[in-house]
């Protein structure tokens, strides 16, 4: 699985990936219901060295990763764009799996 891959995964298989790798069962997407546990899976990423800048405005809903183990990086400022996600729990899943992608620790099953 690539960082191309997570960015188009729909609701249902974005949500078992996210149990899978991080413990965490999270029932939807909308912020309103479950941002707060979505939260939490970033702050085990912080733990292990990782940052994360979020960006919420009327017409964007942004997060990116980043780690300096060698040298500077993100997870896509440094591509030149960031994706727009739908919702910021979206944009938390999606980051945080690609986080593992690049760490190369994620588990697809």
């Amino acid at each position: 699985m690539d960082r191309d891959a997570i960015l188009v995964l729909e609701e249902k298989p974005l949500l078992e990936l996210v149990e899978i790798n991080f413990n965490v069962k999270l029932e939807g997407l909308r912020d309103e219901e479950h941002l707060s546990k979505a939260w939490g899976i970033m702050e085990t990423l912080v733990e292990k060295g990782w940052g994360f800048d979020i960006r919420l405005d009327r017409n964007l809903k942004s997060v990116d990763g980043y780690k300096f183990d060698n040298g500077p990086g993100t997870i896509f400022a440094q591509h030149g764009n960031r994706p727009y996600f739908g919702s910021m729990c979206e944009g938390i899943c999606k980051t945080c799996l690609i986080a593992l992608v690049l760490a190369e620790d994620i588990k697809t099953g």
